[in-house]
């Protein structure tokens, strides 16, 4: 059991690049990658079931999209051409696969099994594999229309025009559905603009850091780890009722807001209770103006995983949790080299310590935060 290291592959996700041997206005990673393509796998799944009645596993949908890019930790970001080389392709898939069951293996035994589906089978034969795949090529999609409308870089020009027209070859309805709608640069195309630029919205600002975060990859560790603690209250201590697909949309959506009012520091939001209660309704107001741009169809789904995300009942709780321990681990992993963040560690520990009393709390404290100082300590 090795916990503290699958966690550690989570946070790792960040110091993968993408894209960087072409210069983007616009810096990507391999986590920030993740977070939009389960944001994206989101909005899929709606589609598939009430524009294409086809109701499908929507929480393998989305955990194959959150996971299924974490081997990029030990092969880096390979590009596309390379891994389609006859010469080389073969052997790529082989470590690939081989590297995405070692990480499974870090799991405890009980997480084993779902973990492997969203990790190892990410994208493979069957119908949700394909979408997986496709929502992949999505994301690189709007990664390069992003570029495009900023810069004038050719490469992200010419591959915009040629993503596009691989996305429409899919076959596959929901996502032609949701490229033609983003195509009528309306409300949908707002809204995915939110998603795409999360990325730009600095967190920790005010604080010496020497970890850099943003809210994309904040969002990836945070739905990461309501995952992680979804599944290991499910199948270690036996709580059935926890509906995972729900838990794991708010998690991945819960700071989508931001995208427009930005990273206010908590100690500010948190000052006095008139602050914290014009926050909430401010954030709250943000949303909706956020899920008012969709069509109709995704609204009720939205409301909830976006303007309730972190609703009074037991799912609610697990995602602030989530969002609770990130912290905990982004001022163990600063605290290495700066020790301008101890205070922010031992106060944060302080208060998950006293706040929460969830068996997957009480775990990550005995078992998966000892693992990340230690390995923190001894330089690992």
């Amino acid at each position: 059991m090795k916990n503290g290291k699958f966690t550690n592959t989570i946070i790792r996700m960040q110091y993968v690049p993408r894209w960087s041997e072409h210069a983007p206005r616009f810096e990507d990673n391999a986590s920030a990658h993740s977070f939009r393509c389960a944001a994206l796998s989101i909005m899929i799944g709606i589609i598939e079931e009430k524009v294409c009645s086809n109701p499908l596993d929507k929480l393998k949908l989305l955990g194959r999209c959150l996971w299924g890019d974490l081997n990029n930790t030990g092969t880096g970001s390979i590009k596309h051409v390379t891994k389609k080389e006859s010469l080389v392709m073969n052997h790529i898939r082989s470590f690939e696969q081989e590297l995405s069951k070692e990480i499974v293996s870090y799991l405890s035994k009980s997480l084993q099994e779902q973990a492997f589906d969203f990790i190892v089978n990410a994208q493979d034969d069957t119908y949700i594999g394909r979408l997986v795949d496709a929502i992949d090529t999505l994301d690189a999609y709007l990664f390069c229309h992003r570029e495009s409308r900023y810069d004038s870089n050719p490469f992200f020009h010419a591959k915009y025009k040629e993503l596009e027209q691989t996305l429409a070859d899919t076959g596959l309805a929901s996502v032609i559905w949701l490229l033609e709608e983003y195509k009528k640069q309306a409300g949908l195309y707002d809204f995915i603009q939110y998603i795409v630029a999360l990325d730009t919205v600095q967190r920790w600002n005010g604080s010496y850091n020497l970890v850099p975060d943003n809210d994309a990859t904040h969002s990836f560790r945070v739905a990461s780890l309501a995952l992680f603690n979804g599944l290991l209250e499910r199948e270690r201590f036996g709580n059935k009722s926890i509906d995972l697909y729900k838990l794991l949309a708010k998690a991945t959506l819960h700071d989508l807001p931001e995208a427009l009012s930005g990273d206010v520091v908590s100690n500010f939001k948190h000052n006095n209770p008139d602050i914290k209660l014009a926050f909430e309704q401010y954030e709250k107001e943000t949303a909706l103006f956020m899920i008012n741009k969709l069509p109709e169809l995704f609204h009720a789904d939205m409301l909830e995983f976006i303007a309730h995300s972190k609703s009074d009942d037991y799912v609610g709780e697990m995602v602030d949790i989530a969002d609770k321990l990130d912290a905990l681990i982004k001022a163990s992993l600063e605290m290495r080299n700066n020790p301008h963040y101890a205070d922010t560690y031992y106060n944060q520990l302080l208060k998950v310590q006293h706040r929460y009393e969830n068996p997957c709390v009480i775990f990550f404290l005995a078992y998966t935060l000892h693992d990340l100082t230690y390995s923190n300590l001894i330089g690992q």
